[in-house]
């Protein structure tokens, strides 16, 4: 009696769930290797994703144009008819605090929005270490004609993806690292997929098993690197922040340093820390690969004792 191993419900990484169903007597391949990648290079650069992508920079750029917008409403008060009246400053003031207000509460949905993002990279890292140890442990329990090649395979492939998502790599599909690494995952399916056939048991189950739990994160850290805060909510926040350093500079009678620069300093440094946590090649705060590294560590080792324990 054969077998029966059901497919998972895999997220592809346009977003979607593939799902696929073993027929009797047939061999499961997980929708990637079955259907193809669709994953695409991110748009084309720009002025706009290369600030996102440094914080730095544009803590710098929006620094400058929040100090324009100050002193460009300084300049307008100059036209006012009734800048002496009281009444006509409380309005000017009610305005600025309510669209200050809605500044605050946008700045705290994206901050928010990037934390998790950020923290969901760090874990999709550590979950993936994880599924190519499980792969590389099940992979012994297999024949020597697997065993030795599996192995051997998979510690070139944490390698692989390790140098893929290292700090300064790029979201390339056609970088030679992302290359290998499918190549290496379409070398892994298939000698699983022929030894399974001969032999069908649950022991290869378990292997074939982890081989696509390795294979859906790869999709899964994918999607996850491409999946930043909305353009459209950078958009809001910057129009939100310029009215307001506007509105601060028209409603102010004269110039005070603490007034023109605190503002703009802390929406600035707000900004930048947005991008900073959304930004999954650049900029300070980075996601550590270490439960990557110590995998590819441990496992390089294991693969270098090979010859003394024989």
């Amino acid at each position: 009696m054969r077998t029966r191993w059901p497919c998972s419900r895999r997220w592809a990484a346009d977003g979607g769930i593939g799902t696929t169903w073993r027929p009797p007597g047939k061999m499961c391949v997980p929708a990637p290797l079955a259907r193809g990648r669709t994953i695409t290079t991110s748009a084309g650069g720009g002025m706009v994703p290369y600030l996102l992508d440094h914080p730095v920079e544009l803590f710098a750029i929006v620094m400058l144009a929040l100090l324009l917008a100050h002193e460009l409403g300084h300049r307008l008060r100059a036209w006012a008819r009734n800048r002496d009246d009281n009444d006509w400053e409380k309005e000017v003031h009610q305005a600025r605090n309510q669209i200050a207000l809605l500044l605050s509460l946008l700045i705290g949905f994206a901050m928010s929005m990037a934390l998790n993002r950020f923290d969901q990279r760090k874990q999709l890292v550590i979950d993936e270490a994880n599924a190519i140890g499980t792969a590389y442990l099940r992979a012994g329990m297999q024949v020597e004609s697997v065993r030795g090649e599996a192995q051997e395979l998979l510690r070139d492939y944490a390698d692989a993806r390790l140098a893929a998502f290292s700090r300064m790599s790029k979201i390339d599909e056609q970088s030679a690292e992302m290359k290998r690494a499918r190549q290496i995952q379409g070398e892994l399916w298939k000698q699983a997929t022929a030894a399974a056939q001969q032999t069908p048991t649950p022991i290869m189950g378990l292997y074939v098993s982890a081989l696509n739990d390795m294979i859906d994160l790869d999709a899964k850290r994918v999607a996850a690197r491409r999946n930043r805060v909305p353009p459209d909510i950078w958009a809001l926040m910057t129009v939100l922040a310029i009215l307001t350093s506007l509105i601060i500079g028209y409603g102010q009678r004269r110039r005070a340093a603490l007034v023109t620069f605190i503002p703009a300093f802390t929406v600035a440094i707000s900004m930048s820390l947005i991008a900073d946590l959304d930004s999954p090649v650049h900029g300070l705060i980075q996601v550590s690969q270490q439960s990557m590294q110590l995998l590819s560590d441990d496992l390089n080792k294991q693969f270098s004792a090979q010859p003394d324990q024989q």
